[in-house]
């Protein structure tokens, strides 16, 4: 059932992000000819195949399999236009490119490949009323819970696998965090987690709950916190208790069906 968006409008970094890729092309081909434009097309695609398989070693998710072939293939396409032009495998890799852009499309539609975070975030409002108290820079004790070391862990690697959350396993508990940008970690750019929002699941069965103040401050409304923390608490609950019993698929399904009313 839809209902009122508690967020702000989305951040516009990545989209910021592929503009100035657009620029930096458009900006090639105006300047520089149809040469440079080729080779610095060739070199963005590769540069984002890349980038789909760092995140496919880290995540075992197929569909960044998909993204990565589909640059490659594109890639390899400009690359036979600028240097072999005349070659028949500029086809090939036309067709090919063309074949895995149609898969690519499905796994954008499927959800395959989205990071979770906007999801999370209002998943953790909808039950939240009060607008009482504003952000308190502490971890909130969220409670407890039945599982072991084993089955947090495999839950851990369920949560990366579907771009929900990217754990660290620590000595004494694993760490889920929600970044907005999951790639600052996938590609090794922060290994400090403790300023996004996080949740931590020790091995004696404590939860708790870090929510960054700039994602409290992506709220419309200043949220009771402790009342915000404890949903988003009891949602990785639910979820751990739908991975304990076989139901993934349940997850994936509760984060698809968020809607909004316009």
């Amino acid at each position: 059932m839809p209902y009122p968006e508690k967020l702000k409008s989305n951040n516009w970094g990545m989209v910021i992000f592929n503009l100035v890729c657009l620029v930096i092309l458009i900006g090639s081909r105006l300047i520089f000819g149809k040469q440079m434009f080729y080779n610095v097309f060739w070199i963005i695609a590769l540069v984002f195949a890349l980038i789909h398989f760092v995140v496919l070693l880290r995540t075992k998710n197929w569909g960044h399999s998909v993204a990565m072939f589909f640059c490659l293939f594109l890639a390899s396409t400009f690359f036979t236009l600028s240097f072999y032009p005349h070659h028949f495998l500029r086809l090939v890799f036309a067709g090919g490119a063309f074949i895995l852009f149609v898969l690519f499309m499905y796994v954008l539609f499927t959800k395959r490949i989205k990071w979770r975070y906007t999801e999370i975030l209002e998943l953790a409002a909808k039950p939240v009323k009060e607008s009482n108290d504003g952000f308190t820079p502490r971890p909130y004790p969220a409670g407890e819970a039945k599982y072991n070391k084993e089955s947090i862990t495999g839950f851990a690697k369920f949560m990366i696998k579907h771009v929900i959350a990217f754990p660290f396993f620590e000595n004494n508990r694993v760490a889920l965090v929600i970044p907005e940008n999951m790639f600052i970690y996938f590609l090794f750019l922060r290994r400090d987690y403790r300023k996004d929002t996080y949740l931590s699941f020790d091995f004696d069965g404590n939860i708790s709950v870090n929510i960054a103040k700039r994602d409290y401050q992506r709220y419309k409304e200043e949220l009771t916190f402790d009342q915000l923390c404890d949903s988003l608490g009891n949602l990785f609950k639910e979820f751990l208790g739908l991975y304990q019993k076989g139901e993934e698929s349940k997850i994936i399904d509760r984060l698809n069906a968020l809607r909004f009313l316009d």
